[in-house]
């Protein structure tokens, strides 16, 4: 608990005009802390992002909060047993501590700036982002939201008809199939950690948000 109120201290120290979220087109990567003294990305995981990135969006080079002044360089070098404690435990802060909720929404709300948003949400992410999206006032006006779910763990569904969703489960994958209540729009071969280093995941994003972009094109014709 006391590494969660130093966490949650730090966030709140955080200047917003200090946010990573400044561009009109982001891709992002968003999943539960394996490490809350660390805010990076692993190789595998900027390396799916810029895989995916359409021309002219720009690749967030940090998980949340997403901040300048919190450290994002580094890579998380935790076990996976620890990993795994650290994101159960950020998961049900996520759920039950309403400090945390405040924060979660003040680091996320420049989103809300934005014009088109990609979110790559891995796990419990998913879990961060329903949170967020369920405690915003029902007369903002969302962006374009395109969102990845990797293998889904989250209290709430991504049932807002604005969302674009695409879901992405792990046939090996016990925690998303038994822990989440999503349905899967593809099964793929992987485990609940291996999602982003694997190619066949990269190219159904990619395709996936071609296609996207192809429908839209296609409405404003019409």
């Amino acid at each position: 608990m006391s590494n969660m109120k130093s966490y949650l201290d730090r966030l709140s120290a955080l200047s917003p005009d200090q946010t990573m979220l400044d561009s009109d087109r982001l891709v992002l990567f968003l999943s539960g802390s394996s490490d809350i003294t660390c805010a990076g990305l692993t190789a595998g995981q900027l390396d799916l992002l810029h895989a995916i990135c359409p021309s002219g969006y720009s690749v967030v080079a940090s998980n949340f909060p997403f901040n300048q002044d919190f450290e994002h360089i580094k890579s998380p070098q935790v076990s996976l047993l620890s990993a795994t404690a650290s994101n159960i435990i950020y998961y049900w802060h996520t759920i039950l501590n309403t400090r945390f909720q405040k924060l979660l929404q003040l680091h996320m709300s420049p989103l809300l700036e934005t014009q088109e948003v990609i979110v790559v949400c891995k796990s419990s992410g998913v879990n961060m982002l329903t949170q967020w999206l369920n405690h915003l006032d029902n007369e903002i006006s969302l962006p374009r939201f395109r969102i990845i779910a990797l293998g889904p763990v989250s209290q709430k569904l991504l049932d807002n008809k604005k969302l674009e969703v695409l879901v992405i489960k792990g046939k090996k994958d016990p925690y998303s199939k038994f822990l989440d209540s999503h349905q899967a729009d593809i099964l793929v071969d992987s485990d609940h950690y291996s999602y982003e280093y694997k190619e066949d995941v990269k190219g159904i994003i990619h395709d996936w948000i071609r296609q996207s972009d192809k429908n839209r094109c296609n409405k404003r014709s019409l």
